[in-house]
């Protein structure tokens, strides 16, 4: 399924500001929004949550060219956060792959999208308590350690799941030998297994 993509209009009233202020922050903060076909702008959720970001630090009496050092590291640490769900869903996928000839196909985990969520929130904070300080280099040092925050707990729920997975695999394993066990014992208490112990006996 693709991303939902907004026109300026709804995208504006899901901020709660004029269309044209939108079109302004993007030209001030050299922001890349997306274009559609005919050359309409669009806008995707992660747009809009930035737009949010944006209004808020603005009634904070922020100024633009204040918010313009702090935009580049609020996208590259929605970037990097990117790359590794991108990471996760390509080892996910490896691993179904290998799984598809077994008995039973092993269901993959649902990422927890309300963590991420919560910690893109916390990047907000993290930045907006920087800024109303009104000070770029601390700015900057809490944007590299909310980052580094941010790498962290998807690293914590990346082993989670992989610790999710195994116990998954090692239940399967379990179960294909208890029901090989079952079959086994069933062929020898069975008419014909019982034949066939004669036979040899």
């Amino acid at each position: 399924m693709g991303e939902v993509h907004y026109m300026i209009s709804e995208a504006a009233k899901r901020v709660g500001v004029e269309a044209h202020v939108l079109r302004y922050w993007e030209e001030e903060l050299d922001l890349p929004i997306g274009r559609t076909e005919m050359g309409h702008r669009y806008y995707t959720e992660d747009d809009i949550r930035l737009f949010h970001c944006i209004k808020d630090l603005k009634e904070q009496s922020m100024q633009l060219r204040e918010l313009k050092t702090v935009i580049p590291e609020l996208k590259k640490a929605r970037e990097q956060k990117k790359k590794k769900l991108a990471e996760m869903e390509e080892r996910e996928n490896s691993r179904m792959s290998q799984t598809e000839g077994q008995l039973v196909k092993a269901q993959p985990e649902v990422v927890d999208t309300d963590k991420f969520l919560q910690v893109q929130s916390f990047i907000g904070e993290a930045l907006q308590k920087v800024i109303v300080e009104n000070n770029t280099k601390l700015a900057q040092e809490v944007s590299h350690t909310v980052t580094k925050n941010v790498l962290g707990e998807m690293e914590t729920l990346f082993h989670l799941k992989e610790q999710k997975e195994e116990e998954h695999y090692r239940k399967l394993d379990s179960l294909i030998r208890q029901q090989q066990h079952i079959r086994r014992e069933s062929v020898k208490i069975s008419p014909v297994g019982k034949l066939r112990k004669l036979l040899e006996g």
